[in-house]
Order: C-alpha cells, then sequence, then structure tokens
C-alpha cells in the first residue's frame, strides 16, 4: 500500500529536555516537517515582574489589566542561537529523522506494483520568539538579521554537500545538475534544494525577514536511481517550479511563470515571520497606543503574502504563525500573552487577505502556548452584514464561511507536563510541584473560561462542525506533549470540476502506538467556504455588533461572543487559581510549621 500523503508540525521543542517525539514523527513518515516557532530557547530566563500585575490607566482612557505577571528574559547574541542550533541537530532522535526512513510508492513501471525508495524529509517553519532570540520579540532586537540566518542554516543543515555544489552552479547559470521538466523529477532528486538560491534566504540575507513558501505535488512521479534518496517524498517541487513566490516570479521570464504542478494533489505551505518587523508591544504610559499603529508582519511582508495567496494554485494552502489567531485569552496588554487579538487590525487584515485571495482550503496552524486545541472561526462579509441590517433583518442570514486553526505546541515541555522550558522546572525537586501547577491551572482554564472559538466533539456527533475522526471528545484540546500531522486524501481525478477530497488533522501524544489524542476531518469544500460548516451558534446580530470597522470581512467564534459577565468573572477565577497555585508551597511550609508546633506544645506540656 502506498504511503499516505503527510506533512507534520510542532513547536516549542527545547534541546536540553528529552525529546521523545521524534520516533512517533519518523514512524508517520511525513514528507516534510514543518516548524511552528522555538525550535530551540536561546533567550534566558530570569524571574517574574510580580510588580506589572494590577489595573493600568491607559493614556486614551479607560483601563488595561497586566495578568499574569509578565516574565523577565534576557535576549540571547548570534553565537548563542548558533550553539542552540548545534545542540538541537545533535538531538539523536532528531538526527534520525533527518537522515529520513523508507516508504512505498506505486512503481513507474506499471502504475500498480509497489517499489521502496528512501524518503527524506523536507525541514522547513518559521519562528517565534525563542529562537528569534527575545522574549516576545520585535524589529527593536539587534541581532534580528543574524537571528534569521541561523534559522535559514538550521533548516538547510541536512542539504548535502553535492546540494550546495548545485546550487553554486545555479548561482552562476549552469544547468549540469539537470532540469525539471512535465513533472520529472530528476534535478531534485539530485539535489535541486539549495540554501543560496531559496529566496527566504535571500531575503533574510538582505533583512527582509523569515518568510517563505513550500509546495508539495502529490502526484508527481518519482524517479530514482539506485542508491539514492528523495526529498520529501519525492513531492516537493523547486520554487523555480512551483512560482508562488513572488521574488522568484520577478526573476523569471514569461514561459517560466506557467503553473508546473498538480492544481488537484498539491499542498502550498506559508510560513509568516511574526517577529522580524513586529511592532513592539505598547508598554507603560503607551498602554492605550492606537491599535492601527501595531502590526505583526509588516509592509513588506503583507505585499509578498498577498501577491504568494494570488500565486498559488494549490488545492490546500496551509498558513504558519508563530502565534495563536483565532483566540483571546486575556485582557492585557500583550507583554503577558501574546496573540493576533491584541493587533485586532493587524488580526483583521490577515482575515481579509486569505479570505479575499480566493486560495482553495485554507488552514492555520500555530504554536506558542504548549498545548494543542482546534479551533474554529465562522466569518461574514462586512457588505452581507449591513444589507441584512438594512433589509430589517431579512428572514435569510448572510452566508459565512468557516476558518479552522490548528495549535500545536509542546514538543518537550507542555500545560500537561510543565509550561515551563527550565530544565530545573522538569527535575527533581521541582518537578511534582511544577507540573502540578500547570496541568491544574489549564485544566480549570478551559473549563471555566468563555474561549468559545475551541471546538466542541459530542460523543457520537459526525457532524462537520466537530470533524470527523477518532480521538477525545467535548473540547478539542490536549494539554501533554504534541505534533500535529496533516494527511490528505486527493479523491480527485485531474479533469474534475468538483473540489471532492478531504483533510484528516490529528494531533499525536507521547507514547508509541497510540492514537491519536486529537483528530478531526474535513472536506476540501467545507474548508474552501464551498459548503457550510454546521453547528454555528453565533447570532447575526453578534456580528452586526463587530460591523463597524473597515475590514472586509467580521469574524467570530463559531459559538457566539462570551458575555461580559462570563469574560471577567473567569478572568478573576483565573487570577484567584493563579495565585492560590503559585504560593501553594509557602502556605503548605507555613502550614507544616503551624501544625509541627503545635504538636511540640502539646507533647511539651
Amino acid at each position: 500500500m502506498p504511503q499516505p500523503y503527510r506533512l507534520a508540525f510542532g513547536s516549542c521543542s527545547h534541546p536540553a529536555l528529552p525529546q521523545p517525539l521524534w520516533p512517533i514523527i519518523s514512524s508517520r513518515k511525513p514528507s516534510a516537517f514543518i516548524w511552528g516557532g522555538d525550535a530551540i530557547y536561546a533567550d534566558r530566563y530570569a524571574g517574574l515582574n510580580w510588580t506589572a500585575v494590577g489595573l493600568h490607566r491607559a493614556s486614551e482612557g479607560g483601563w488595561t489589566i497586566t495578568f499574569p505577571p509578565p516574565s523577565v528574559h534576557l535576549d540571547a547574541t548570534p553565537d548563542i542561537i548558533r550553539g542552540w542550533y548545534e545542540k538541537q541537530l545533535e538531538v539523536e532522535g532528531y538526527r534520525q529523522f533527518l537522515q529520513g526512513f523508507d516508504v512505498n510508492v506505486t512503481s513507474n513501471d506499471d502504475g500498480i506494483g509497489m517499489e521502496t525508495i528512501h524518503s527524506k524529509p523536507i525541514i522547513f517553519g518559521t519562528i517565534d520568539d525563542h529562537d528569534y532570540g527575545q522574549n516576545n520579540g520585535d524589529f527593536t532586537y539587534q541581532f534580528r538579521k543574524e537571528s534569521n540566518l541561523a534559522f535559514i542554516d538550521f533548516l538547510f543543515d541536512d542539504v548535502t554537500q553535492d546540494s550546495k555544489e548545485c546550487a553554486l552552479q545555479e548561482a552562476n547559470e549552469k544547468d549540469s545538475c539537470g532540469s525539471t521538466v512535465n513533472g520529472d523529477n530528476s534535478r531534485h532528486q539530485k539535489g535541486g534544494r539549495s540554501k543560496i538560491s531559496d529566496p527566504m534566504y535571500q531575503r533574510s540575507l538582505d533583512g527582509k525577514g523569515l518568510y517563505g513558501v513550500q509546495l508539495f505535488d502529490f502526484s508527481r512521479k518519482i524517479n530514482v536511481d539506485d542508491g539514492n534518496s528523495v526529498l520529501g517524498g519525492g513531492h516537493w517541487v523547486p520554487e523555480s517550479d512551483a512560482m508562488i513566490d513572488p521574488d522568484v516570479i520577478d526573476g523569471a521570464s514569461t514561459n517560466d511563470t506557467i503553473v508546473n504542478y498538480s492544481t488537484t494533489h498539491s499542498v502550498a505551505v506559508f510560513a509568516l515571520d511574526v517577529r522580524s518587523n513586529k511592532t513592539p508591544w505598547p508598554k507603560g504610559k503607551q498602554h492605550g497606543h492606537s491599535s492601527s499603529a501595531l502590526d505583526f508582519l509588516g509592509a513588506e511582508q503583507w505585499k509578498w503574502f498577498r501577491s504568494a495567496l494570488a500565486n498559488s494554485r494549490a488545492r490546500v494552502n496551509i498558513i504558519v504563525s508563530g502565534t495563536q489567531v483565532h483566540t483571546d485569552r486575556f485582557p492585557n496588554d500583550g507583554n503577558v500573552v501574546e496573540e493576533w487579538s491584541k493587533f485586532p487590525e493587524s488580526r483583521d487584515m490577515l482575515y481579509d487577505v486569505i479570505l479575499n485571495s480566493g486560495v482553495r482550503s485554507p488552514l492555520l496552524i500555530s504554536g506558542d502556548v504548549h498545548m494543542s486545541q482546534f479551533l474554529r472561526k465562522d466569518c461574514v462579509r462586512s457588505t452581507d452584514v449591513q444589507k441584512w441590517n438594512d433589509d430589517k433583518r431579512a428572514n435569510a442570514d448572510p452566508p459565512k464561511r468557516s476558518l479552522i486553526e490548528v495549535t500545536t505546541s509542546g514538543m518537550t515541555h507542555s500545560w500537561g507536563t510543565s509550561f515551563s522550558s527550565q530544565p530545573k522546572h522538569h527535575t527533581w525537586p521541582l518537578w511534582p510541584y511544577s507540573y502540578l501547577v500547570s496541568r491544574t491551572f489549564m485544566t480549570i482554564c478551559h473549563y471555566v473560561c468563555p474561549w468559545n472559538e475551541i471546538i466542541i466533539r459530542k460523543m457520537g456527533q459526525e457532524e462537520a462542525m466537530v470533524g470527523r475522526g477518532d480521538g477525545l471528545t467535548g473540547k478539542q484540546y490536549y494539554l501533554g506533549l504534541n505534533f500535529a500531522e496533516l494527511e490528505f486524501d486527493f479523491n480527485q481525478e485531474e479533469d474534475s470540476t468538483s473540489d471532492s477530497g478531504a483533510m484528516t488533522v490529528r494531533v499525536f501524544g507521547r507514547k508509541e502506538n497510540e492514537p491519536p489524542k486529537l483528530e478531526a476531518r474535513w472536506t476540501f469544500d467545507e474548508l474552501s467556504g464551498a459548503t457550510s460548516l454546521p453547528g454555528m451558534t453565533a447570532k447575526v446580530e453578534e456580528f452586526v455588533s463587530l460591523g463597524q470597522g473597515s475590514s472586509d470581512w467580521i469574524c467570530l467564534p463559531y459559538r457566539g461572543l462570551p458575555s461580559a459577565f462570563h469574560y471577567y468573572a473567569a478572568i478573576a477565577i483565573q487570577f484567584v487559581v493563579f495565585c492560590s497555585l503559585f504560593f501553594l508551597p509557602y502556605i503548605v511550609a507555613m502550614g507544616a510549621f503551624v501544625m509541627g508546633r503545635r504538636i511540640w506544645r502539646s507533647v511539651s506540656d
């Protein structure tokens, strides 16, 4: 049986902690592994800033809340960053994963039989703050360019010397490595992936940031010479064939811009850089700074992203962000918990760019938060909402479409083990307390907080709103160590006009041979908006209440907006629980002291 078409995703991995997931990832045999941020932890933790906790008056009126206490970190230097990448590359499980695995493919001789090839996974992805080198990092980080280049070297560490020689020849316009024509992968098999010609590397070299796109065509015929390995299962498409990256197209001739991949069996992965061009979070008296001046990507990356999406003819389009997009967890200023909601106009622009692009089957992947979640927002065009409201709230609701986000974070540390990346919190004597605090706090948060974008899956329910598949029921989150897998079922012929087929998303834990902790399946029609996902309980009036902005789309948690009472009551509960757990050792010690003193007095008497 041929190998299923899979891509793997993960984030938040500390080289100094055990990494038990790599053998499981290898057993799934993905064509690529995409880092979602924090591949290393280069900055150094220096404690919590409790003095920042509390209410703060904003400069433009009103109040903001800072909670939990923000952590204090020391920035990393380029040498420290590269040192941690070297340590990650020395991790045994990761090194074995880079070396690849044998996969079964359909024989080219008769198209029926099977043959075995050795596949080396493509390593791709983006950064978040800790591998960037600065906690909650932004464009003010003095080593931003050096950090970007270090990550590129990390991604291309598995590129062979032959590939580097091919890259030099390509740079000198010598095509001795072969060419790729009509789906022939010969050049790719001989080391066509090269750092020097990679547009992501060129942008990093120019100081523009670390963003890019990779394409996988799962219909490609694989031509393999005896003894050779293939990259990405033979499905990876070089940028010169994909012609999605605008910087590649700008340097190509007119004839080169023809689509050289299947539009029915392809997956494009867009990696966004939310660090190198990010506006600094407002601090102190700047708490009330207008959100219109705050941005994650920067003007040049926005322009690139719009063009890249417009160029994509892929069947599935994955957008990777180091921070969560759909969530709105804590009412702080963003110096504590980062997410796109803290820059609302920037997030609205992200929704507009994705939904206006017309790309098929968009899906968001994020990391950062040391747990896994399946999230959903439903979106309606602003003009449709306004028309519905102007027509005296007609009987027919405006058409909507859903946007799914899969968060996978915590490859070495998580809320189910210890949320802290510090090795001391994973060893005796701190680990029992650290594990208790982490799991207890985040479990309570999922029970009491009105996080209405988290998908709920009921027992025996097969509706698309909760996804179809195995895994846990109830709220779709998992607190243990995890990675995510996307498996694609391209149930469509090349000349078909329908958009049938589906994507299965699985989240696996640390134990081998166990079923996935979370699993959901959505059809391409559902992800593309051609078929509506049922289950939305958000009311149209809620869309109207948010329809005063300038964005083209209004996106809400699919289970509706939370009430103000529920929102702030949950914050109060979080505060009490967090403080209780944080001071628990001191309370226990004090109780033991008082009890011991009473016993001593009673014995003495």
